[in-house]
């Protein structure tokens, strides 16, 4: 049965004390702890036995680093996200509108964690490119045949993405910035994507001020683009996930 560790506080370790702590366990490298402390997302560790997590939490503590050892069924399952096209500000709701124009009205106090963050995109493009080539052949005479070249290339890019839940995180609507119409709540073609998205998770802040905003999103709140960053889509998901779980063990 797989078990995880888990930040107990918001302050996350530094790659020093990682190193130091991850000697306790053969199958950690000073690689693994430079990593960890790079990309950490609130869950420090997944997939260890009972015994390894026991070794490594003892391990971490006398680094000063409080964790929580957590069976990996206990913690918080992401809901399916909901793509969401358009959204609309109302005085006592945030109107959310679906993939075929319906709307859905969301009370305020409804909103529980607003999490958001630039992530790292990877794809596979293709190009295909057709050429008609004349050739002589002594027998058949003049042949004409078309060669195809197709060709792929690796995308990595970085995409933005927010991600709004609702109270006890038995819903999920989600932004992908690249594709969203900020035009229906607000008209301000000067500002940058990133700038869009940020002004967005202000008006959600000041509408919602009881909603968590993780980290991604705080940054991008005051402008600091560059803390918005992560890993990638798994990381982000795991900082919302972190979070879910502190707020459920608060209440």
């Amino acid at each position: 049965m797989p078990y995880c560790l888990l930040q107990a506080d918001s302050v996350a370790p530094a790659a020093d004390q990682l190193k130091r702590a991850f000697k306790a366990l053969k199958t950690l490298t000073e690689a693994d702890a430079i990593k960890l402390a790079r990309e950490a997302c609130g869950i420090l560790m997944k997939n260890l036995s009972l015994e390894d997590a026991g070794v490594l939490q003892r391990a971490l503590q006398r680094e000063g680093v409080p964790t929580a050892l957590l069976d990996a069924i206990q913690l918080p399952k992401l809901p399916e996200p909901k793509s969401v096209r358009r959204i609309e500000f109302q005085p006592q709701a945030l109107t959310v509108y679906d993939p075929l124009g319906r709307t859905v009205p969301v009370p305020w106090q409804h909103l529980t964690l607003v999490s958001a963050g630039t992530v790292r995109h990877f794809g596979l493009s293709a190009t295909r490119t057709e050429e008609v080539v004349n050739t002589y052949d002594p027998i058949r005479g003049l042949r004409t045949k078309v060669v195809t070249d197709l060709r792929h290339k690796v995308e990595d890019d970085a995409r933005l993405m927010l991600d709004i839940f609702l109270r006890g995180g038995v819903m999920r609507f989600q932004i992908e910035a690249e594709s969203f119409p900020f035009k229906y709540c607000f008209d301000r073609p000067d500002l940058k994507l990133p700038q869009k998205l940020g002004l967005l998770i202000q008006m959600l802040a000041e509408h919602a001020p009881h909603a968590v905003l993780n980290r991604g999103g705080t940054a991008l709140r005051i402008g600091q683009t560059e803390n918005a960053a992560y890993a990638s889509k798994a990381a982000l998901f795991d900082e919302s996930i972190w979070l879910l779980w502190r707020m459920a063990k608060k209440n």
